[in-house]
């Protein structure tokens, strides 16, 4: 069992800064995460991309395999699986399952934590997957989905309606579900099933461990909840981002409307700037600069853009 502390963050960021703080992150959210999804899309085969349905149940088998799992990987092995099954897979599901010893043929390219592999076969891992997915699509039993999903006011409704199922509550965590959510709805995002029904500022940030560290690091939360030490075990600065979500929520919300987008902002700047063993960060020079892809896209002069007003409270990682 996880021993949970809280500590006060360090240095704490002034309001002043921590509005500042926030807009360069949505800015910056704001930029790439469009791009991040329309790169998903453009990847796809076009019978995927123009439909609506097919994009809104295809995303959903992305979000379900992209947990504990390295992203890329998630998507080119969805890619693969609709190639192996095409259309079958979203609307003849139970022929796939029939067949889902075929995944054996792109198991390779699924890539998960190591941390999974010591609990459960990492192929068995894949499948149960696989197998959620084509069970819940069974259920529909023809629905579409996205007309299910567009139904609801607000995105948290349709976050409940999908967390309703039992199935898919066991399959897809939170954090998941709220990034599948931003991914089909958020009016900035292409997809956007509601047709606009859903304003920005009624979106929950995923909030991963990548998102804590950024918060904590700059100060822009006074507290941090994470792993403490236990017995001689050397883990203990990890951030337990589910229980800084409701926090991290209400402090983006004091300062932006666009909460999806100063989330991904986050994420970016945790993954590519900020890394957790302190090599390689890009506060004052960039390493990575020279074959950075994100640099040009946000006028980033090969430096941190949080390097003004970031507190280095650097003790707190993501994992």
């Amino acid at each position: 069992m996880i021993n949970l502390v809280k500590s006060h963050v360090g240095r704490e960021a002034e309001p002043s800064e921590k509005e500042q703080i926030i807009c360069i992150l949505e800015r910056i959210g704001g930029v790439l995460q469009p791009l991040e999804l329309a790169q998903i899309v453009n990847d796809l085969p076009k019978e995927i991309a123009l439909d609506k349905e097919k994009l809104t149940r295809f995303l959903l088998l992305v979000a379900f395999l992209d947990q504990q799992a390295e992203s890329p990987s998630a998507r080119k092995t969805a890619i693969r699986i609709y190639n192996m099954f095409r259309d079958d897979l979203f609307f003849k599901p139970q022929q796939c399952l029939i067949q889902i010893n075929k995944l054996i043929e792109v198991k390779d390219d699924y890539k998960i934590s190591p941390a999974i592999g010591r609990v459960l076969p990492r192929f068995g891992w894949f499948v149960l997957r696989v197998g959620g997915f084509l069970i819940y699509e069974m259920m529909l039993n023809k629905g579409r989905l996205s007309d299910m999903l567009a139904q609801f006011r607000t995105p948290k409704g349709a976050a409940s309606f999908l967390q309703g199922n039992h199935l898919v509550e066991s399959i897809l965590r939170e954090k998941a579900l709220r990034m599948y959510i931003s991914w089909i709805g958020h009016p900035d995002l292409e997809i956007n099933v509601s047709n606009g029904k859903w304003d920005k500022a009624l979106f929950e940030m995923p909030v991963d461990g990548h998102v804590g560290k950024i918060f904590s690091r700059t100060g822009l939360v006074s507290e941090v909840i994470y792993e403490g030490k236990k017995g001689s075990g050397g883990r203990w600065n990890v951030i337990v981002a589910s229980k800084m979500r409701p926090s991290i929520q209400e402090l983006t919300n004091n300062y932006s409307d666009n909460c999806i987008m100063v989330d991904h902002g986050a994420f970016q700047i945790g993954i590519n700037c900020c890394p957790d063993n302190l090599e390689d960060m890009a506060c004052d020079s960039c390493p990575r600069a020279s074959v950075c892809q994100i640099k040009p896209k946000i006028g980033c002069k090969c430096y941190c853009m949080l390097r003004d007003f970031c507190k280095r409270n650097l003790t707190w990682r993501a994992y």
